[in-house]
């Protein structure tokens, strides 16, 4: 949140996410996501693209890393910077070579990815609730990081951005903006895959009694009730439960 090392983290930037840049401070910049969350960024970790490479390589990402992480090689089997991309990272792929993709570089050179590492972005309209729970139940046991985007640890708002992210349906970064999106619906009206939303928190429902989230209290991924009587209730959130919306 302040242009130094030892501050707080407001969130986690992916290889390839495009940045609006604002004003430098020594060797911090500004930097605003697509949907206007902004933080401090390390000016050696950022590169310019012109439009045209913005384009080519980032509006026409077809695939998603859907493993923890994907490793980075060229075409002698050596790691490439940044060596390793994690979950959610969108890509475009150029082509298949012997069991694995081939990217291009921001550096203007190929790279390449191992298959089994990454998946097709789904269409939305073969996204279900019960993908989306599969998906995120994935990463039980993942702990809490504050600002977390990645299974190395995820924060409640940042873990769901990137499960809706596999199925390509975009969220916006933090729980007061994710309250916005879809359709309100009423508490006994909740089924899978609709977002529950707390004081400060956010989880997706299993069924109108359990939910998977991220949560500082449980430390990390898990899953939980809201009903009182239910195994794992959570009589917090049940308390502070604000709404429900549904994506899809």
């Amino acid at each position: 949140m302040e242009p130094r090392y030892n501050c707080q983290r407001a969130s986690q930037l992916l290889f390839l996410e495009p940045l609006k840049v604002g004003k430098k401070n020594g060797d911090f910049v500004l930097v605003q996501q697509a949907d206007g969350y902004s933080g401090w960024a390390d000016t050696r970790f950022l590169k310019e693209l012109s439009r045209v490479e913005y384009e080519n390589q980032i509006n026409s990402a077809n695939a998603v890393v859907s493993a923890f992480d994907a490793k980075l090689i060229d075409n002698k089997s050596s790691t490439v910077l940044p060596h390793f991309l994690y979950y959610g990272t969108r890509l475009k792929v150029t082509a298949t070579i012997d069991g694995g993709f081939r990217i291009m570089h921001p550096s203007g050179k190929y790279a390449y990815i191992k298959r089994n590492r990454v998946r097709p972005i789904k269409k939305k309209a073969s996204v279900t609730g019960k993908k989306l729970v599969k998906e995120a139940s994935k990463w039980l046991g993942v702990p809490y990081l504050w600002g977390g985007m990645t299974p190395a640890g995820f924060d409640c708002s940042g873990f769901l951005k990137q499960i809706f992210g596999q199925f390509n349906i975009f969220l916006p970064r933090d729980t007061k903006d994710q309250i916005l999106v879809g359709d309100r619906i009423d508490r006994q009206s909740i089924k899978t895959g609709d977002l529950l939303f707390f004081k400060r928190h956010v989880g997706m429902a299993i069924t109108r009694e359990q939910m998977i989230h991220c949560s500082v209290g449980s430390a990390g991924v898990t899953i939980e009730s809201i009903v009182s009587g239910q195994p794992d209730y959570r009589q917090d959130l049940d308390r502070d439960f604000a709404e429900a919306r549904r994506i899809i």
